[in-house]
């Protein structure tokens, strides 16, 4: 049996992107690696061999190469399409109790020199509508953030922009609920299958002034207030302000990209308590918060960044506990 070492693999493995992570017992990341081999890519569910080819090298480094690496792995890949799928942890909870519900897959390369393989379950909630809801990795990334900022107040808003966006609601170190917003793939859509988008196809980049100022238009008109329906009614403006000139083919994105953003945060602010109006915090990579960031405030709202490789921090803790 190899010795145990101090070091463990960190792994944030999502539908559509891998990011691994080389990192010591207290969470400081040595190497790393980021790949678009999410788990839709791997042919056959050949998800070990994924990991062994990836993590090689770090295998054989000479103060590792006789050691068994514990792993840890947040993300779909606990899903119904991952390695091993994972029941969902139920809201509220913390990271303790995440850990006490992770699942371990066996390796069967035994000269792989890998120790355990633990997977993350996701989390659920329930609306106050009765409609469930899940998350999976989002939930060990904002666990990390809390260990990394512990001074960070008793009740916080988590914000995680992406395909699917996640607005999480914190107290006392505890994910209570959170909702789910189809931002992204929505927006994706909508500018390749329908005809909003068909005008930008050919259109030259616009100056970025010209772009800002055409999403924060969206930002305002999609963020306004409306009835149940209202954003479908206001996405088609897409449509017209194009044909009467009001707005130009090179900044239809991102005029619909301010719609959809400033519906969504419109939406999930409104489900803020009163005693976590502090800042929300951004969890993601640069250019989306950059743009969540600048819709935020122009809507009032402030907002701080917070490192999207905090991950490592509830993994770290996770091997620990």
């Amino acid at each position: 049996m190899a010795r145990e070492t101090s070091h463990f693999i960190s792994g944030d493995w999502g539908t559509t992107s891998l990011r691994l992570y080389l990192c010591t017992s207290a969470g400081e990341i040595v190497e790393r690696i980021e790949t678009g081999d999410g788990i839709l890519s791997v042919e056959q569910g050949a998800f070990e061999g994924m990991l062994l080819n990836l993590t090689e090298t770090w295998r054989q480094r000479d103060d590792l190469s006789d050691a068994a690496l514990s792993v840890v792995l947040s993300g779909m890949i606990g899903s119904r399409q991952g390695w091993h799928e994972v029941a969902y942890a139920a809201c509220p909870t913390d990271l303790e109790a995440i850990a006490s519900q992770c699942e371990t897959v066996e390796i069967g390369d035994k000269d792989a020199n890998l120790g355990t393989v633990r997977i993350i379950p996701g989390l659920t909630t329930t609306s106050s509508t009765g409609l469930p809801d899940v998350m999976r990795g989002e939930e060990t990334q904002i666990f990390g953030a809390l260990i990394r900022s512990p001074d960070l107040a008793a009740r916080q808003t988590f914000l995680l922009p992406g395909t699917h966006a996640k607005w999480a609601y914190v107290s006392d170190g505890r994910i209570t609920s959170f909702r789910t917003y189809m931002t992204g793939e929505v927006f994706a859509a909508l500018m390749d299958q329908t005809i909003l988008g068909r005008p930008a196809a050919s259109a030259d980049t616009p100056p970025e002034t010209e772009a800002k100022t055409a999403f924060l238009e969206g930002v305002e008109i999609g963020a306004a207030e409306g009835q149940a329906g209202a954003l479908l009614n206001r996405a088609f403006s897409t449509r017209t302000r194009f044909l009467f000139d009001s707005l130009g083919a090179g900044v239809i994105s991102d005029y619909l990209s301010g719609l959809l953003i400033g519906a969504e945060i419109a939406d999930a602010t409104a489900y803020r308590v009163s005693d976590s109006a502090g800042p929300i915090n951004i969890i993601a990579n640069a250019s989306l918060t950059d743009r969540y960031e600048t819709a935020l405030a122009y809507l009032g709202h402030k907002s701080r960044r917070t490192d999207p490789d905090c991950v490592v921090h509830a993994h770290a803790r996770i091997c620990a506990i």
